[in-house]
């Protein structure tokens, strides 16, 4: 995955948003942001509804296929980088 510049505060509120959807969805209160999804319990299915909620969240649509592996943190990158565009 390409690096993606820090977008500051957006960051932090994705990541923020990002995470309470995945405790939603995995029904879990404990995850590490910067651990894959799949390794702590996500299916692909849990995965799917997590980018769907996402999606319908930010009124976009996440291009998840460009991700090299499916963390918070990655999907809080991934989600402000369109934010940021999306604003221009």
């Amino acid at each position: 995955m390409t690096a993606v510049p820090s977008t500051g505060p957006v960051t932090t509120e994705v990541t923020q948003e990002i995470t309470g959807i995945v405790r939603g969805v995995l029904e879990r209160d404990e995850i590490d942001p910067a651990v894959d999804l799949f390794e702590q319990g996500a299916t692909s299915l849990a995965f799917i509804r997590i980018v769907s909620q996402l999606n319908e969240r930010y009124d976009i649509t996440a291009d998840v296929a460009s991700l090299e592996e499916a963390s918070i943190e990655a999907l809080a990158e991934l989600i402000s980088a369109q934010l940021q565009t999306s604003r221009r």
